[in-house]
């Protein structure tokens, strides 16, 4: 009896509108196939065999004379090859692709069911059992990561922050026997099973009813509360909202990042046909770089075609391709609910989370603050404004006052402000999200360490003036005595508000400085 092999497969579920290979695939016509009679059709690309490039590169003249003998063959005996191969099949009325070698890069862009690996991984793998996960912080600029750990664990293992962090691929360990001993999901499943050609339908049936399963929800629930959206119209409406907003240059909460993780060490440049935008991609060199006609007549059709290209330092070839719609990040707010585009995908915060998250930005607005600050002027920078602020008031100007604490070389600001009656005052423009995260992660770091670290108090001793200093470094604080302000020096007539995310960032840092013992308050400094 043979053996049963072990196969790793990639599997992707494709998109109901496309039913035709020349549409799934890039370079279709290149392509050639082999027809497995009720089973599905195999696709494959020419594979082409070579000298490495870092042969030539690295080692340059020493080689020199050592790649070709005088019949003009190959005399160093080191080659590459590349293939790359997909297996269309379909099962329960959906088409599945399974790709192999390079096969993924033969699939034009778009065309998969994004998160089909994830919910199936979702739906089988033990919740106690986890091994690494891919994730998206949308606190700020959107901050993709890749953790792994050493033994089996759970979500809280991770740091996972359930309001904030955006699950875009889970490994683990299976607890259904028919997808092997690990699995990971994020667009595509990955497997080790013993599968092939003869079994593959009926386990596609199996992934697709994985796929559909609601189980996950008992464990990982949580990870609903951004969801996505599939409902045509209601992408149409965000998506003709988003080119109203950059057709007005309406920047406020949309910009461009680079939708998954690169290996920067071997990153070039990123590129739009010929042009540059160096080391990282921003919407307005992008806008920049469309022809007038195209600005004037911006659609999700010109988004879609224009690419966006991370071009590889070692090779210059592009090593990933993306459309600069996947590109786009972009939260919508309408009437009650709030919307976030991310890596070409609408989602919804789910309207509990959404009101919950409204809800406590709100009262927290009306927790009195026990400081009044005077206006901003116009033009006037922020540090500017601190020191005018600190004379006036004749209260301490701790800005730029950093303190060289925790290693690499890492600068902690304890307050910008700092009354005799314990007022410590965080001041920020109002501006991008990542500028607001800076200003509640610094009342959060500075907060904690005052309380918990000893050096962290001599240091701070060391640049407080005389009437502030502290008797004696050693006794902690008694946190309930200070206040914690974050102000925010806005422009706006009307009442203070801040991105969605930075709601949430707020929420956390304020939770987390209240169970220290801290009053915590916002206000708005007005300008003239």
């Amino acid at each position: 009896m043979a053996k049963e092999e072990t196969n790793k497969l990639s599997i992707y579920l494709i998109k109901a509108e496309y039913i035709n290979a020349e549409d799934i695939f890039k370079n279709f016509d290149q392509l050639q196939k082999e027809v497995i009679t009720d089973i599905g059709i195999f696709y494959y690309g020419a594979s082409h065999v070579s000298a490495p490039s870092w042969v030539k590169k690295f080692f340059d003249e020493y080689f020199e004379n050592s790649f070709k003998d005088e019949n003009d063959k190959e005399k160093l005996k080191i080659f590459t090859a590349s293939s790359k191969a997909a297996f269309i099949a379909s099962s329960e009325n959906k088409i599945f692709v399974i790709t192999f070698g390079y096969g993924h890069t033969m699939l034009n862009p778009g065309v998969w069911e994004e998160r089909f690996g994830l919910k199936v991984a979702l739906n089988v793998i033990d919740s106690d059992n986890l091994r690494g996960i891919d994730k998206k912080n949308m606190s700020v600029t959107p901050k993709l990561s890749k953790e792994q750990i050493t033994k089996d664990g759970t979500f809280a293992d991770f740091g996972i922050d359930i309001e904030q962090d955006l699950i875009q691929g889970i490994t683990g360990k299976s607890k259904n026997e028919a997808f092997g001993q690990t699995v990971t999901g994020k667009d595509a499943l990955s497997v080790s099973v013993k599968i092939n050609i003869a079994n593959i339908k009926p386990f596609l049936k199996t992934c697709y009813q994985m796929y559909q399963s609601q189980d996950y929800k008992k464990d990982f629930g949580w990870i609903d509360q951004v969801s996505e959206i599939k409902t045509p119209k209601l992408i149409q409406e965000l998506d003709d909202e988003l080119i109203i907003k950059i057709k007005n240059n309406n920047f406020d909460k949309t910009w461009m990042a680079i939708p998954e993780i690169v290996p920067w060490e071997d990153v070039s440049e990123f590129k739009n046909k010929k042009n540059s935008f160096g080391d990282d991609i921003d919407l307005e060199s992008f806008l920049s770089f469309l022809s007038e006609e195209d600005k004037n007549n911006l659609s999700l059709k010109i988004l879609n075609n224009n690419l966006i290209d991370c071009i590889s330092a070692s090779s210059d070839d592009i090593m990933r391709s993306w459309k600069a719609y996947n590109c786009l990040y972009c939260e919508i707010s309408k009437g009650s609910e709030t919307f976030i585009l991310s890596n070409g995908k609408w989602y919804q915060v789910e309207k509990s989370f959404a009101e919950q998250i409204f809800k406590d930005f709100d009262d927290f607005k009306k927790q009195i603050s026990g400081i009044s600050l005077p206006k901003c002027k116009q033009g006037e920078y922020e540090n500017i404004y601190n020191e005018r602020i600190a004379k006036e008031l004749s209260i301490c100007n701790m800005d730029r006052k950093t303190i060289s604490h925790g290693g690499a070389n890492q600068k902690i600001e304890f307050c910008d402000l700092l009354t005799v009656d314990k007022k410590l005052v965080h001041v920020k423009h109002y501006g991008a999200s990542s500028v607001l995260s800076h200003l509640f992660s610094q009342g959060l770091v500075s907060g904690e360490l005052f309380l918990s670290d000893i050096e962290f108090r001599k240091k701070l001793n060391d640049e407080l003036p005389m009437g502030h200093k502290f008797s004696d470094t050693t006794v902690k604080p008694t946190a309930s005595d200070y206040e914690i302000i974050f102000a925010i020096i806005s422009k706006s007539k009307n009442d203070l508000d801040i991105p969605f995310f930075s709601k949430v960032n707020i929420r956390n840092a304020k939770s987390k400085l209240e169970l220290f013992g801290y009053k915590v308050s916002i206000l708005k400094i007005e300008t003239e």
